[in-house]
């Protein structure tokens, strides 16, 4: 054991020194005592410390852990024994011969209070039986009265108001629908609506003209052109094989004069850099009658209209018509006129081209009016479009051998 001198010990940050320190303890002694050298006794001793302060800390822990054990045991035996007791109170209460069952049975049994209160209240001369009486009178009289939906003050008087107000104000509101619906269809007729309709159906034409070909349709209706805040030339067609483009501006407006319609061509093809100007109306009464149904003011320019009148339907012949006319057009300017091919040829089929579409304007006028001969008349439409699609298929090949 340690002598009566006391050891000074310093602690710093890892480390700890102790001085005048010594151990007489026979058991220590005889163990260090097997080690040769200092340093391996000095090895032997901190080894022992360590062990001593692990050994300690153990100990100290396990201590602990009883502690908690032990409290942990007690509360359980506490909780066990708050169980019984509500368990027993329970039985008390609600056991076969507990209180809760008597009250039920007192009060709600066969021969309980409340089965006596009911069968007193509601017998032949109870009070319930002669409040009805009194509330409703004989044989119901007051309560039929009071159900009257055709007595005003009623409640069924009042409901039936309350539905009919309900009928009267879906029966309004259908109808202004419906005035909104018509006054639609009346717009259309004069406002962008109608415009935007006929676009669709223009855009629907051009599809089936490029579809399986290598030309191109382009929608660039709401888009600015060239020429500084217009969006003149509703679509542009592109020609694969050459380059060029056909501007088409589709118009379904009132009021347009020749004039005009030269100078809406003009900026749609300036506004949309094309090589030709096709100006599209919904109605030949839309436009002056020297215009008609087919007209071209130069080789970049031309005029359609696709049906008659408002009321007759749109004749897409015309249009695909209009379009082969305007491809050959470009054509003819993309070759250089100083090559070999026979201009003679070429007039001669416009010609024929342009006496094609007076045949067919003047058919179409009398479908409006001749209805017996209706089909016939439709089948010589078609043979004089087939007509022009060869005469422009020519003019187009007779262009082409000069390259």
């Amino acid at each position: 054991m340690a002598t009566e001198e006391v050891p000074h010990v310093t602690i710093t940050d890892n480390q700890v020194r102790i001085s005048d320190f010594e151990v007489t303890d026979s058991t220590v002694v005889e163990h260090l005592r097997q080690f040769d050298d200092d340093q391996a006794r000095e090895d032997a001793v901190e080894r022992a410390l360590r062990v001593g302060m692990t050994t300690m800390e153990l100990a100290e822990t396990s201590q602990q852990e009883e502690f908690v054990e032990r409290k942990f045991s007690e509360m359980q035996r506490d909780m066990e024994e708050e169980i019984d007791r509500i368990e027993a109170e329970i039985e008390r209460k609600f056991g076969d011969d507990g209180d809760v069952p008597q009250i039920f049975d007192d009060h709600l049994g066969q021969d309980g209070y409340l089965e006596q209160h009911i069968e007193e209240a509601f017998s032949e001369d109870g009070p319930f039986t002669e409040r009805l009486d009194e509330e409703l009178g004989e044989d119901g009289k007051r309560i039929k009265q009071a159900l009257d939906p055709d007595k005003e003050g009623t409640p069924t008087y009042r409901l039936k108001q309350t539905l009919q107000d309900q009928i009267r104000s879906l029966r309004d509101k259908i109808e202004e629908q419906e005035t909104a619906e018509k006054t639609e269809d009346e717009l259309r007729q004069k406002t962008s609506l109608k415009g935007e309709d006929f676009e669709d159906r223009i855009e629907d034409i051009l599809s089936n003209l490029v579809y399986n070909t290598s030309d191109e349709v382009e929608y660039t209706g709401d888009t600015i052109g060239e020429i500084t805040g217009r969006k003149v030339g509703d679509f542009v067609i592109t020609l694969n094989d050459t380059g060029r483009r056909i501007v088409i501006e589709a118009k379904s407006d009132k009021g347009y004069s020749q004039r005009d319609i030269k100078e809406e061509i003009a900026d749609a093809v300036e506004n949309r850099n094309a090589d030709y100007g096709i100006i599209v109306f919904e109605c030949e009464s839309y436009i002056p009658d020297k215009v008609g149904y087919f007209h071209e003011f130069d080789p970049e320019r031309l005029s359609i209209a696709i049906s008659e009148t408002e009321d007759t339907n749109v004749e897409p012949g015309f249009f695909r018509i209009g379009y082969n006319w305007a491809k050959t057009r470009t054509v003819q300017g993309y070759i250089d006129t100083g090559t070999a091919f026979d201009p003679e040829a070429v007039q001669n089929a416009v010609g024929e081209v342009s006496d094609s579409i007076d045949r067919f304007s003047m058919i179409r006028k009398k479908t409006t009016s001749i209805r017996k001969t209706a089909n016939e008349i439709d089948e010589e439409l078609e043979e004089i479009e087939g007509e022009v699609k060869s005469e422009l298929a020519e003019i187009r090949t007779e262009i082409q051998t000069a390259e």
